[in-house]
């Protein structure tokens, strides 16, 4: 497919050759800015112990559904601009730096997403237990600000795994081909754009399974060991499968895309109001700017890959601790 990239992840993602330095960019230099008066005292180590609380039932559903909310507007936006497979192939865009020289061996994609995830890096994003890049560990810097004590709350034996590369894969693969028309219509800048903050949000929707897990796993710790020791597969899926929540879920991202996407709608969703608006709610696929069922199939898919990485987090996790 014109839209696929070659494995793996890490070649689609190669850093710009060092042998030529990006032009500076801002035409004059940044100067660091003044202190304000009566500015607050630097930031201590104390200081930077703060709330974080990701095994909090409560703050995690608050967190899926923003992030739903989220995927859901971004799925719309990337919608309207065609797949624009030149965008995605190595060298369908020629990426030049100062005089010229070609910097970065790779496609225009992989160039503005590494790119994006080198500022963030810097800004101490992927520091969090629940942020994960795209780009290789290796190519990203080190943050500019200083490092946060983040409490433990994950038991991770291989360190900072995750699930990117398969969601690129669902993204190239089901995504685009869903959502988009066929073709390049140009607009290469603001697909990408869409791209890399969609796929963001779904890394972080679908990673968010680890906290999903470990609560898991410290409300059924006995029942995990067992199915562990009779390595019962289908037993440990069994535990995290909850079929009347994926269903309630599925058609609240379904009656979303509907209020998001159509302009007749104007319309609030929630969980007291979802009954009153499965009967109220018009849905006219033709006015509207996306096909919700489309939109609820994609979230299955989504659910479906946060269960791959719960499962990975549960047979792995060690039980003793």
């Amino acid at each position: 497919s014109l839209l696929l990239l070659p494995p793996p992840c890490s070649l689609l993602l190669a850093p710009p050759l060092p042998s030529s330095p990006y032009p500076p960019p801002h035409p004059f230099p940044l100067q660091p800015m003044a202190a304000a008066p009566n500015a607050a005292a630097p930031r201590t180590k104390e200081a930077d112990r703060f709330e974080y609380a990701p095994l909090d039932l409560d703050v995690l559903r608050r967190e899926l559904v923003r992030l739903e909310d989220t995927i859901i507007f971004g799925l719309i936006e990337r919608s309207q601009y065609r797949q624009n497979p030149t965008a995605y192939k190595p060298d369908g865009i020629r990426i030049d730096g100062a005089g010229g020289a070609t910097q970065f061996q790779g496609s225009y994609f992989a160039f503005y997403l590494t790119e994006n995830e080198k500022v963030h890096a810097k800004m101490r994003r992927y520091r969090s237990p629940d942020e994960h890049p795209f780009t290789s560990y290796t190519f990203l810097p080190k943050p500019v600000l200083p490092e946060l004590k983040w409490p433990k709350t994950l038991n991770e034996p291989n360190g900072k795994w995750n699930l990117n590369e398969k969601i690129l894969e669902f993204y190239m693969k089901r995504v685009l081909k869903t959502l988009c028309k066929e073709g390049d219509d140009q607009h290469f800048g603001s697909s990408v754009t869409c791209d890399v903050s969609l796929l963001q949000a779904l890394s972080k929707r679908i990673n968010y399974g680890k906290f999903v897990a470990e609560i898991k796993f410290r409300k059924n710790r006995a029942l995990l060991r067992k199915l562990r020791e009779m390595k019962n597969i289908d037993g440990i899926r069994d535990m995290i499968t909850k079929p009347d929540v994926e269903k309630r879920i599925l058609q609240r991202v379904q009656l979303k895309a509907v209020a998001y996407g159509n302009p007749d709608v104007l319309s609030v969703i929630d969980d007291e109001v979802q009954a009153q608006a499965e009967s109220k709610l018009p849905i006219d696929k033709d006015k509207g700017k996306i096909d919700p069922e489309a939109i609820s199939q994609l979230y299955e898919e989504i659910m479906e890959l946060t269960k791959q990485v719960q499962m990975k987090y549960l047979l792995e996790r060690p039980l003793d601790d």
